[in-house]
């Protein structure tokens, strides 16, 4: 059975509870994401969700996400993510490139889903063709690129079939993975230079 941490609003720990009750009964719970950008082409890893999952089955998401267990770290949470999602080899060559750039609430329930979280947004470039992950069966019915505009457009017109809603703090992300594409687009033409 999987244990997961509860938090307060303000993020302090409270207490643990089993997955399935926490998230059905909306306790706020740790999650991560990861946005796996290759920075040449601007396209993001996406991935289709299992339609075997119980929670938002066959929904577009980013590259790999999932809720932090009992007394894990977010980065341990996302590296065990990662390799079960993405597959261990192509995920261990990112650790060292991943950066945490946005931690926030979300609430599932606002968009008639379950689920409320405090997540912590990771970024990291990779040129890794999609033939060097492994998906896991069980929790990703694909994985594919998409170009980083058609994400962001998805999410700003709320799109159905993606599971990032569009609120606030999701648009304070993008900002934040704008700005992070745009520095390391200057820093590669200034060591061209």
């Amino acid at each position: 059975m999987e244990r997961l941490d509860y938090l307060d609003e303000n993020g302090n720990k409270i207490g643990t509870v089993e997955r399935e009750v926490g998230i059905n009964t909306n306790l706020l719970l740790e999650a991560v994401q990861i946005w796996i950008i290759n920075p040449d082409t601007k396209e993001v890893l996406m991935q289709r969700r299992s339609y075997s999952k119980k929670h938002d089955p066959g929904m577009i998401d980013i590259s790999a996400s999932g809720i932090i267990q009992s007394g894990e770290t977010p980065m341990q949470g996302l590296i065990r993510e990662g390799k079960e999602e993405l597959g261990e080899k192509a995920f261990e060559k990112l650790i060292g490139k991943i950066n945490e750039i946005y931690k926030f609430q979300i609430d599932f329930t606002k968009e008639g889903r379950k689920g409320k979280y405090l997540t912590h947004e990771y970024l990291a470039y990779s040129k890794q063709p999609l033939g060097e992950y492994e998906k896991q069966d069980e929790e990703v019915e694909e994985l594919f690129f998409m170009d980083y505009e058609e994400v962001k457009k998805l999410i700003k017109n709320k799109d159905k079939n993606i599971r990032i809603p569009y609120n606030d703090d999701i648009e304070e992300l993008l900002q934040r993975i704008d700005n992070h594409l745009l520095h390391y687009k200057q820093t590669i033409e200034e060591d061209e230079r």
